[in-house]
């Protein structure tokens, strides 16, 4: 059972839906309280920075890389909040790490791509999704008709399920305009 205050909280979606945006937020909030926070990233993940997590719009936090979600219990240390970005890089072992935060009475908020570019789930946004107090799925507008999109479509070739990119690699789709096969 959690400790008072320890919970998983999820934030998930396509690309572009606003994930890290909502997620910065939640962190800030959490340090204008005068909670101890710690914001960690995938390794992986150098877009924009390798210090910070940083939103499409701009918005950033300091942040710790990880190699891997086994590492996340000990770069979390005495935080009393953890902030997770692009959970979905991660391999499955985040999801235990984020089970004994929130057994310790940690609160953790991750968020990431639910749908791979097929249209399957990533194993540990699965996990999490079982493991969480909240989820808060979220849409993008459809990059071809506007409707509300819940898929990720890939723009460009490559055989590896993931491609680290953004604008230009990947859109938001409708499952009317969601092609996998693409």
């Amino acid at each position: 059972m959690d400790k008072p205050g320890g919970k998983i909280e999820l934030i998930s979606g396509p690309m572009f839906a606003g994930k890290t945006t909502i997620l910065i937020k939640r962190l800030a909030a959490a340090q204008s309280k005068g909670l101890q926070v710690v914001a960690v990233k995938p390794a992986a993940d150098i877009r924009y920075s390798e210090t910070e997590i940083v939103s499409h719009t701009g918005d950033a936090v300091p942040a710790i890389q990880l190699s891997t979600g086994g590492a996340l219990v000990q770069a979390a240390g005495r935080a009393e909040v953890v902030g997770i970005d692009e959970a979905h890089f991660f391999d499955a072992a985040l999801a235990e790490g984020c089970r004994i935060l929130a057994d310790r009475g940690v609160r953790v908020i991750a968020a990431g791509v639910d749908l791979d570019h097929h249209g399957r789930p990533f194993e540990v946004m699965s996990r999490l999704q079982q493991l969480a107090a909240g989820i808060m799925p979220l849409t993008a507008p459809c990059s071809k008709c506007g409707k509300p999109a819940r898929y990720t479509q890939r723009m460009v070739a490559g055989d590896d399920r993931i491609i680290v990119g953004g604008a230009g690699e990947y859109e938001p789709r409708c499952g009317d305009c969601f092609n996998p096969f693409a």
